[in-house]
């Protein structure tokens, strides 16, 4: 079947770029924020510094809730982040720091979620509903708000890039599910897919995919096959981008749902999971056999950095 044509545009999305709005950002919270955990509590953002060892004093970012999706630029210096599924936040890593909002969408562009910077901070790629297809896009971080639009047809989710930053890594929908992986060029080239699949084992990616520092390896978690249907719990993988078959890193008896894996360092794997009943953020070794331990109680969708 032939492709239809990758439509490269910018600016064509009818986003309204705002800045200098604010909320009653920066809350509560001791020290300062230099490498950690960003996450979300009580449905907004907080940080956590990694000389916090018992993570008893998080920075809370954000005092107004519904806010979720949080990702730490590269030098760990601002958090960007969703707020009630239509505006795109950024805020700085610090205490007392004012969100600005970066974009808001319309009646047509709804759902944004999963923003991640570009390595040098200039560009946040984001995902966005639009006519019932999920779609990728750009949005300039210097304040003009310019979008452009990467995909253009078929269904993508979850950007995550690679550390060169010419691309990103994404999820596309096929048939029912989200089980491809490509890459995608932010030059307006066509999408790849990359030399890997999801295996026997996982069947559909639900929240997040994300590169390894070093672009070797990726972590994402996806619903498990049962009874040869797409109906298991939610669990956190790892593939070699270069190929063969996608690694399970958890499994428990309990029936948990574990959730938007992160990158800490190339050998470690942090996530979110409600195993007991309530949502925590733990960390886990991607070595063979290794056991996940509690990082941070009350938590979800965690998100590591900086990386480097």
């Amino acid at each position: 079947m032939k492709q239809r044509a990758l439509i490269w545009s910018c600016a064509v999305l009818t986003f309204t770029a705002l800045t200098g709005c604010s909320d009653n950002g920066g809350g509560s919270g001791l020290g300062s924020f230099s490498r950690g955990f960003a996450f979300v509590r009580d449905r907004d953002i907080y940080v956590a510094d990694d000389s916090d060892t018992n993570v008893s004093h998080p920075l809370e970012l954000t005092t107004s809730a519904d806010n979720q999706n949080p990702s730490l630029s590269k030098d760990g210096r601002q958090a960007v982040f969703v707020r009630g599924g239509a505006e795109l936040w950024v805020v700085n890593t610090t205490n007392g720091a004012v969100p600005s909002r970066l974009l808001a969408a319309n009646s047509s562009r709804t759902n944004l979620r999963t923003p991640v910077f570009s390595p040098d901070g200039t560009t946040i790629v984001f995902a966005y509903d639009s006519g019932g297809v999920s779609s990728l896009a750009t949005v300039t971080t210097n304040g003009t708000g310019q979008v452009c639009r990467l995909t253009s047809s078929n269904s993508y989710m979850s950007p995550s890039f690679y550390p060169d930053g010419t691309a990103v890594l994404a999820v596309k929908l096929s048939s029912q599910n989200y089980d491809q992986l490509v890459r995608v060029p932010l030059n307006g080239a066509m999408p790849q897919p990359v030399a890997t699949s999801l295996g026997s084992d996982a069947c559909s990616i639900e929240n997040r995919v994300a590169v390894s520092p070093d672009g070797t390896k990726a972590t994402f978690d996806a619903r498990t096959r049962s009874g040869g249907t797409c109906i298991g719990p939610v669990r956190i993988f790892v593939v070699n981008l270069s190929g063969g078959p996608p690694v399970r890193l958890t499994d428990y008896v309990d029936p948990a749902t574990d959730g938007f894996p992160t990158w800490v360092g190339n050998s470690q794997v942090g996530y979110s999971s409600d195993f007991g009943g309530a949502d925590e953020v733990y960390l886990l070794s991607t070595s063979a056999g290794s056991s996940p331990r509690l990082k941070i109680p009350t938590a979800s969708q965690p998100y590591y950095g900086p990386n480097n």
